[in-house]
Order: C-alpha cells, then sequence, then structure tokens
C-alpha cells in the first residue's frame, strides 16, 4: 500500500482517496445548533460513505378489502448514516462528535446529500494503528420530527378540533367565575356580643321573644 512520508489517506485505499479528489468539488460539513461545525478537508480527513435511509412500518392487523393502506403505513423517520477519516486534529474532530452526540444537538449535514435538523442517534469511533494521529468514525443521524403550536388569532373562530375537544372560547373566563364563586369574603365583623345573643336566643334566654306560645299547642287528637 502506498505511503507518504507525512501520512495521508493513501493508506486507507482507493475509496479515501478518491473522496479526497471529489473534496475540492464537494464540502463536507457537519453543523450543531449549539456545539459548532466540523469541517473536512484534504488536510484533516473526508468523509467516505453517505447512506439515507427512508423505511415504513406496516400494521400486522387484517387489512379490510376495498379499505385505504395508507391508514395501515406509518412512516419511520429518516436517518442518514456517514462514515468518515481524520487525520489531523484528531482530539478537536472526536471532541465536537461526542459533544453533538451527547448534548442531543440538532446538526445539519451538507455533503453529496444536505439534510437539517438531524441528531446523532449512534456514534462509533475507530482507532486504528495505521492512523496513529486520526481515527475513523461512523455517525448515524436520525431527522428529529419538529412541529409549531397551534393559535387562534383574537378575532377569529377557533379550530373544530379545539372545539370538539372542549377548549372553547371563553372557557377560561368561565373558570374564572367559577374559581371566584368559590372564595368567601367577609365583608362585616361580628362583634361578641352580638354573637352572644345570638347563640342565648337558642337556649331560651333571649328577651326578645315570647317566652311560651300565644295559643295551646296541637295535642293530637
Amino acid at each position: 500500500m502506498a505511503r507518504n512520508a507525512g501520512g495521508s489517506l493513501y493508506e486507507y485505499g482507493d475509496s479515501a482517496r478518491e473522496r479526497l479528489r471529489e473534496v475540492g468539488k464537494v464540502s463536507y460539513t457537519l453543523t450543531g445548533l449549539t456545539t459548532g461545525a466540523v469541517k473536512f478537508d484534504p488536510g484533516t480527513g473526508t468523509i467516505t460513505q453517505e447512506v439515507l435511509t427512508r423505511s415504513s412500518k406496516m400494521t400486522s392487523n387484517a387489512i379490510e378489502s376495498g379499505s385505504s393502506i395508507e391508514d395501515h403505513v406509518y412512516l419511520n423517520p429518516e436517518q442518514l448514516q456517514i462514515t468518515g477519516v481524520v487525520i489531523k486534529n484528531h482530539n478537536i474532530f472526536k471532541e465536537r462528535l461526542e459533544s453533538m452526540h451527547k448534548q442531543r444537538d440538532l446538526v445539519t449535514y451538507t455533503g453529496k446529500i444536505r439534510v437539517s435538523n438531524y441528531v446523532i442517534i449512534n456514534l462509533q469511533i475507530k482507532n486504528s494503528s495505521s492512523n496513529k494521529k486520526g481515527f475513523q468514525f461512523t455517525a448515524t443521524l436520525q431527522k428529529a420530527n419538529i412541529v409549531s403550536g397551534q393559535y387562534v388569532e383574537l378575532g377569529q373562530t377557533a379550530l373544530m378540533s379545539q372545539q370538539d375537544s372542549g377548549k372553547k372560547k371563553g372557557d377560561s373566563q368561565a373558570a374564572a367565575v367559577k374559581a371566584a364563586g368559590l372564595k368567601t369574603t367577609v365583608s362585616q365583623q361580628i362583634s361578641q356580643s352580638s354573637y352572644a345573643a345570638y347563640v342565648n336566643s337558642y337556649g331560651g334566654k333571649s328577651s326578645s321573644g315570647p317566652a311560651q306560645r300565644k295559643t295551646a299547642s296541637h295535642n293530637g287528637v
């Protein structure tokens, strides 16, 4: 195997050498949203393989004749597997790749295939004696399905799905009224003497009412 004095991609066969020649035409960059970027150039390394996988999952339940097949097939998130080699600055490249994986950072990959909003779900790093100043790696990226929350502007009717689920306009007002009804506000304080008079009225000690009935009570006859 051919090898120059300084050590280079010639150690890794025709595939790596062909990729090295293509670097001038295609830029290979892996950029994290918060962790920075890893850029591959002829002096540091290259990407040797890109594999994009699109798969689906089909239910095992019986499908009724005439029904839509789409209701029984679910699309799995896209996955991209990239394989590369680093020959220089291996500590920086390794730490950056590991940080992207550990922090579950959203990454953008630019190469022959370009994708964004992906997450590294698997990272393999391989050291070899033939590349003492670098390493080989394989990273599996999976697409993150990002959706935005729904909202209704003032003066517009709520969505039917929100109406069906009970999220109607005015629910917040009704909840506020209901909560307010549970609160009891004491606007006056009862004096001790007034309270005592109130209690005594039920013990026959009140002087504000008659002590006996004006008419005889019913004897049951």
